[in-house]
């Protein structure tokens, strides 16, 4: 029998994905699921506003947040346009190389916190080769016309279950939106019997 499904939806730029990071895939090391990463394009691409004050706000609770958790935050490159693009084709391909939790971790830290650009080439191999990967393979990925189709069905899946933002996690129908809802997750999870012994 196969373990119980929950779905990830992350954008590389949204910084509260990036604090989710961590914590979103260890639960599958805390429990008996099927942690599917869905990457998604961010709103400002799919034609979503998002006013100036909100991202003024947004910093700053971010990084209170990331001061809290002991995550590095400050350094920023955003990924907007083909940043997002990159690493949300290359993602799809860690997924298939078994190591998809090593790259979101350090693309987004690299993202959020080194200033790194995943728009040029140098800032996405140093990227891919400190997560373990492949370049040749993910630099394939970026013009597999399969691998843009994938992202493109997950940013619709999220449309369709009724969200624009992220993170989203989706577990037996119930949508736990925000990098704050994980514990509420985590007590749903153990509720249902799936905590590792």
């Amino acid at each position: 029998m196969s373990a119980p499904r929950v779905d990830y939806f992350y954008s590389f730029r949204s910084p509260y994905s990036y604090l989710s990071g961590p914590r979103g895939f260890a639960l599958a090391d805390e429990f008996e699921i099927d942690l599917r990463f869905r990457g998604v394009i961010p709103m400002m691409m799919r034609g979503e506003s998002v006013p100036t004050a909100k991202r003024l706000h947004t910093m700053r609770d971010v990084k209170r947040e990331a001061d809290r958790l002991g995550m590095p935050f400050g350094r920023i490159h955003d990924p907007l346009g083909e940043g997002a693009t990159r690493t949300l084709a290359v993602s799809e391909y860690a997924i298939d190389a078994g190591r998809v939790r090593e790259f979101v971790l350090t693309a987004s830290q690299a993202i959020w916190g080194e200033a790194t650009d995943p728009a040029s080439e140098e800032g996405l191999r140093l990227i891919c080769e400190n997560a373990g990967l492949d370049w040749a393979g993910c630099s394939a990925a970026l013009n597999d016309p399969a691998i843009a189709a994938r992202v493109e069905a997950n940013t619709q899946e999220l449309v369709e279950i009724g969200h624009w933002g992220v993170p989203v996690f989706v577990f037996d129908g119930e949508h736990f939106w925000g990098q704050d809802r994980i514990s509420d997750l985590a007590l749903v999870l153990n509720d249902a019997g799936l905590a590792r012994n």
